[in-house]
């Protein structure tokens, strides 16, 4: 007999569902839609019905965070219109690997090596992908590789030119490189109290133009699906980032961006949604790996 899906999540995560209320602990999350009207989970999700691709923003390794992702992918799934998982969290060249996980093909501590899995992420993004297993739903692995995205830093866009076709696969045929808002956000940051080059540029329009590209092109060969994507705050800050690029794609497409705020920080504007949590994320194992495996090459 097949255990509910709501018993099922309520197993991985070790708790139960959370309801409108405002959040008090790590644990908790209270959502407000874009005109700022708090939701529980089952009115939230019976206004997402009608998008076609749901963005859910993290602070990587918050942990309500990451307990609303795995709860809203629960409440999706129990919905009639066929839905894929998209994570930032694996590449494009690990496909292969995800696929043979889901299929049963691999076990998980060699899926977990073979993909090169985030830290964290038997806490964090376990209970998205056994979710995904369990209902037998497509994955899409849908970033761009760290080596390649390294090298797009380190030498410009130019470095794509000299992929083999396999390879340059991996990362979108076409990156957003004009000037424009998103561009104008990212360079007015500080990495190291730097500002950022224009090569670091294009290596993060890389992450948000590949994100897009492999949402885009799997909603064109399966009509009528949507996607949920999971992906740090940043690329969707603003409705900028991947999901704009996403709209550049396919200006047809109805999306839904939800962002996180902890205390102390603006509410996003409109037509975002609001994920409030109590805390800032702690300390983390959660965020994406530091060094390139070895097997990577360098550029």
């Amino acid at each position: 007999m097949r255990i509910p899906i709501v018993l099922l999540l309520a197993w991985l995560l070790g708790g139960c569902q959370a309801e409108a209320s405002p959040p008090a602990t790590p644990f908790d999350y209270q959502l407000h839609d874009p005109a700022g009207t708090p939701l529980n989970l089952g009115q939230a999700t019976r206004q997402l019905a009608s998008a076609d691709v749901i963005m859910v923003g993290e602070l990587h390794g918050h942990r309500a965070i990451h307990r609303f992702q795995a709860e809203l992918l629960a409440r999706l799934l129990a919905q009639p219109r066929p839905l894929a998982l998209a994570m930032e969290q694996f590449s494009r060249d690990r496909q292969p690997v995800l696929d043979a996980y889901l299929a049963g093909k691999l076990a998980e501590d060699a899926f977990i090596e073979q993909a090169n899995a985030w830290p964290g992420y038997r806490r964090d993004y376990r209970p998205l992908v056994e979710l995904a297993r369990r209902e037998g739903i497509d994955v899409l692995a849908a970033n761009a590789p760290r080596y390649i995205v390294r090298c797009i830093g380190r030498e410009g866009p130019g470095y794509l030119d000299r992929l083999p076709a396999s390879h340059r696969a991996w990362v979108a045929e076409r990156l957003t490189l004009a000037d424009d808002g998103y561009k104008a956000r990212f360079m007015a940051s500080r990495h190291h109290g730097q500002a950022p080059t224009e090569f670091q540029f294009a290596a993060q329009t890389s992450w948000d133009d590949t994100m897009a590209e492999s949402i885009a092109n799997y909603l064109q060969a399966h009509p009528g699906y949507r996607v949920m994507l999971t992906v740090g705050r940043f690329h969707i800050g603003d409705g900028l980032g991947t999901a704009q690029r996403l709209q550049q794609r396919a200006p047809g497409l109805k999306l839904a961006l939800l962002y996180p705020v902890v205390p102390g920080e603006n509410a996003p504007p409109p037509p975002l949604w609001r994920l409030a949590v109590a805390t800032p994320p702690e300390p983390s194992t959660g965020g994406p790996p530091l060094a390139v495996p070895r097997e990577e090459p360098d550029c």
